[in-house]
């Protein structure tokens, strides 16, 4: 198949896999709540430019949001699907934020199957990877979400329009440094930092763009670029607002206090360490102990963790394959949607397995791209340093969440295990790509 030919392919396939995943779903307006939604609201209403947009109950992206698109009578939640599952409906004021949830998958999906399929050589990889990426995407345990006023939609729809963003970046200063980026590294900048402030642990990818942006520095090819310098400064700020931010947040005092009542106050033996470590001696809902908590709570916290890494790991060792279990919503059912939704769970069931395989399955062909990276095969080079950024931002957001999340773990760590699910199919393709092509390397001391 001709270059031409698989560009209208991938086009066509775009567009007719946007059309059926807007069709089959039912009408778009209707929504569900969470017992989290009316703190989305809450937290929306504080003035504007206030510091409680960064350190309220809620982060920034989220309280931007829903402020946008509150009507002038309110929201009103008329069905809230956390309790039992029930369906969706109409919810004055909500309609706007579920289109608008719709529409940025659109976007941010078709964005991300546009940039891999135009980036991989081999004609039949290009057709193959567009509808694979899609079809991850659009099945029920990925699109309901787009139904549920929470943060995961958008977390998902940010994340795979700045990897598009990132992967044109990539190889257009892998082909060229001196290539000229600079709309595209703005347009990223601005997708990247409503990405970050959706979840208080985005903020460690963003530290870990940036060490990976200087580790290219050693490169002779890339020293004294401004594009990345200029990104490297920009992730700096941001990661340092977000630290900063997140430190004094109410969100984080809940967090932690949660820790307490549900993971040290349980354990006679925690108690005591943490009595030695400062601690007073008294109930979890005395007074006392809730002003110890707001002044030393999170930092004898993390004093503890790193006096005690046998807890850290044992912590890490028994939730990690849990995390990647119960990966579709529970809040809504949509009977009236069969039998397309029966043949769509069963898609995406095979697209979305349980279980911490998916992880493997992401991890060993990694392995390949980096070894074809160390040879310089053919564009590796690039597919590894993207590959790396996947693995490392799926892992470094899962890490701070079965660490501090009690309840919920399982959606909380949704972002992560989705990176690793779509790898495990994206990253195949990618060696399948390297391995039919014939054209030389380019040159690099990368």
């Amino acid at each position: 198949m001709r270059g031409r030919a698989a560009l209208i392919s991938v086009l066509g396939i775009i567009l007719i896999l946007s059309y059926l995943r807007v069709r089959l779903y039912g009408d778009p307006a209707l929504s569900i709540a969470g017992n989290d939604t009316l703190s989305y609201v809450e937290a929306s209403r504080v003035p504007l430019f206030s510091a409680e947009m960064f350190t309220g109950r809620r982060l920034l992206t989220t309280n931007l949001v829903y402020k946008i698109f509150e009507p002038e009578s309110g929201y009103e939640i008329r069905v809230n699907g956390s309790i039992e599952t029930t369906r969706r409906g109409y919810q004055p004021g909500f309609d706007r934020i579920v289109i608008f949830q719709l529409v940025l998958s659109l976007i941010g999906w078709g964005a991300l199957a546009y940039s891999v399929s135009q980036t991989v050589q081999n004609s039949w990889m290009r057709v193959i990877s567009a509808p694979l990426i899609l079809v991850f995407a659009y099945v029920p345990q990925m699109a309901d979400w787009d139904s549920i006023l929470m943060s995961e939609s958008l977390t998902f729809s940010l994340f795979a329009l700045q990897f598009a963003l990132l992967i044109k970046m990539v190889f257009a200063l892998y082909k060229d440094p001196d290539a000229n980026i600079t709309a595209w590294a703005l347009l990223w900048g601005v997708v990247s930092f409503f990405w970050i402030f959706l979840r208080d642990t985005n903020v460690f990818t963003a530290l870990m763009t940036l060490a990976m942006i200087a580790a290219l520095m050693i490169a002779p090819r890339y020293r004294k670029k401004k594009a990345l310098i200029g990104g490297m400064v920009f992730l700096a700020l941001v990661a340092a607002l977000g630290l900063v931010t997140a430190r004094n947040s109410v969100r984080t005092t809940v967090q932690i206090s949660n820790i307490y009542k549900d993971d040290i106050f349980p354990s006679p033996g925690l108690v005591t360490v943490f009595q030695g470590m400062g601690m007073p001696p008294v109930s979890f809902h005395s007074s006392e102990f809730k002003l110890w908590l707001e002044e030393e709570g999170a930092s004898t916290l993390f004093r503890f963790m790193l006096a005690h890494p046998g807890y850290v790991a044992a912590k890490l060792w028994r939730d990690f394959p849990d995390s990647f279990y119960e990966i579709e919503q529970t809040y809504f059912t949509a009977r009236d949607l069969n039998p397309a939704r029966e043949i769509l769970f069963e898609i995406g069931d095979a697209l979305h397995p349980e279980g911490a395989a998916s992880f493997f399955g992401s991890a060993l062909p990694l392995i390949g791209i980096l070894l074809l990276a160390s040879k310089n095969i053919e564009d590796s080079r690039p597919w590894a340093w993207l590959g790396l950024w996947l693995f490392f931002s799926a892992g470094l957001t899962l890490v701070p969440t079965i660490l501090g999340d009690t309840w919920a773990l399982n959606r909380h760590a949704l972002y992560s295990t989705t990176i690793y699910r779509l790898t495990m199919w994206l990253f195949p393709v990618v060696v399948a790509d390297i391995a039919l092509r014939r054209e030389p390397a380019i040159e690099s001391a990368v």
